[in-house]
């Protein structure tokens, strides 16, 4: 699909692009902020000016545009929409991957592959636009949905309505909604998983570092009570990525896969994966997961992994693994509920050594912090989850807990152990190793008692278990229920 670079514009609007920069009367230089009503009036182009000396956004009239092209300024906000009768003006576009590509080329020409001097805001009309990951035309869109340039904004039309206590909802404060959705179920070939947006920093080049995605209504095409298939958002090597405010729906095998990454997870409403977890932060990196709503779906609701090693699609580099990774989690003021799935169903998940990273020294330094975790088989496991034998066995964790509500946990509210959660609990058929020499860290602050949580910390291995400043001895606790709920309800 072809798309004009906006510097060619010049050409196609002919005589009616006479004005001169000087020429033009701004309304004023403009905060560069990510809202539909920043839409440019009618006849009215947003554009970076003089990006080459830190930038401002202008608002101008269509007929300076050339100049300021000229001049090494680009559009800044571009507008999606399907509706057949909007201007051919460089601004407008019929579906996001067009916007993409220009905002790309005009960072490309601008020489910005890690930071823009002004964000580009993409504001995608209420609506549903499907895509293919086969052969798009027209207004069909191709699927996934590459970023791999800096400081853009994707924004949909749906403003997620909070309840009382500043989680999402899942509807919307209006009817509007901007919605992805496949014309056929995004695939799951066994390894790895179609997303509907890739972010993607390529190793010594450009990043999509800063992209906001907000607004919008995720589908898989996936029935989540038969099978699961593709992603929502995957990214991989970017920093500065926001994920606000949007409606991932079932189906997904993991509805946000953040992978070497620093996100903001905010406000988003997850209505249950089909496959693995609903949220999966992976660093190395620094997440913030806030005011987000997990229902039923994947085994763990939120995962933290210092790093993991799992394959990428086409067109992803793959990601060169550290000999050691860390990551900073603030999984604050979420609700987490009916993650069931059996045996080990839990609504956060800490791993110590990430899936297919064994050679990893992890470290995990998280907060769990005032949050609402319902109805799950476990409330929360910390445990070693993918150590590999003839390897180092190192993961460390240190958990802060505090003001968190735990109700109807099956098995209980707390398991912690020192090898997978399966082995742990006696009842892997082909029990997984113990860490080696690994420190997990617990403070509870009164959140829960430690004589109510479960553990495996069994003696030989040179690991060491401290709660709440204490030591506590080797030993194990658990009275794991294939059939039953042992746990104890909590409060």
């Amino acid at each position: 699909m072809s798309v004009t670079h906006p510097r060619a514009l010049a050409v196609g609007l002919g005589a009616i692009l006479l004005a001169s920069c000087t020429a033009d009367v701004p309304l004023a230089p403009r905060a560069d902020q990510a809202r539909l009503s920043l839409a440019p009036a009618a006849g009215k182009v947003d554009v970076c000016h003089k990006p080459a000396t830190g930038g401002s956004v202008l608002e101008i009239g269509v007929a300076g545009l050339a100049d300021h092209l000229g001049h090494g300024d680009y559009i800044s906000t571009l507008i999606v929409s399907h509706d057949p009768n909007q201007p051919a003006d460089g601004a407008h576009f019929a579906t996001i991957q067009d916007a993409l590509a220009a905002a790309r080329a005009s960072r490309v020409a601008a020489g910005e592959a890690l930071a823009g001097a002004c964000r580009i805001t993409i504001l995608v009309s209420s609506g549903t636009y499907q895509g293919t990951i086969g052969t798009a035309s027209g207004t069909l869109e191709h699927f996934p949905l590459m970023v791999d340039m800096p400081d853009i904004t994707l924004h949909g039309a749906l403003a997620m309505a909070l309840d009382a206590n500043g989680r999402a909802t899942g509807q919307g404060t209006s009817p509007d909604e901007t919605v992805l959705s496949p014309v056929e179920p995004l695939p799951f070939d066994g390894s790895v998983s179609t997303p509907i947006v890739i972010v993607n920093g390529h190793p010594n080049g450009s990043a999509g570092n800063g992209l906001t995605v907000e607004g919008f209504v995720f589908q898989s095409g996936n029935d989540p009570a038969v099978t699961a298939g593709g992603q929502g958002v995957l990214a991989l090597r970017v920093t500065r990525l926001t994920i606000h405010g949007n409606r991932f729906e079932g189906g997904f095998t993991e509805s946000v896969d953040l992978r070497a990454t620093s996100a903001d997870v905010i406000e988003n409403h997850l209505g249950g994966t089909a496959g693995t977890c609903d949220l999966c932060l992976a660093g190395p990196g620094t997440f913030n997961a806030h005011g987000n709503r997990l229902l039923a779906g994947g085994i763990p609701g939120v995962s933290v992994s210092p790093t993991v090693g799992l394959p990428v699609p086409p067109g992803v580099e793959p990601y060169e693994l550290p000999a050691s990774a860390e990551i900073s989690a603030d999984i604050r003021n979420n609700e987490v509920q009916d993650h069931q799935r059996i045996p080990v169903g839990v609504g956060i998940r800490m791993d110590a050594v990430g899936v297919s990273a064994p050679d990893v020294h992890g470290t995990i330094h998280a907060i769990v912090q005032d949050n609402v975790l319902v109805n799950n088989r476990f409330g929360m496991i910390v445990h070693a989850a993918f150590p590999v034998v003839d390897t180092d066995r190192r993961g460390d964790v240190d958990v802060t807990l505090g003001g968190n509500v735990f109700q109807g946990s099956c098995q209980t509210n707390l398991f912690v152990s020192f090898a997978r959660h399966q082995t742990g609990l006696g009842i892997d058929p082909k029990p997984k190793p113990y860490l080696l020499n690994s420190t997990f860290t617990l403070t509870l602050n009164g959140n829960l008692s430690w004589d109510d949580v479960w553990f495996s910390h069994p003696d030989g291995f040179g690991n060491t278990l401290i709660v709440d400043g204490q030591v506590i001895p080797n030993g194990s606790r658990q009275f794991y229920d294939a059939v039953g709920c042992p746990g104890t309800s909590g409060s």
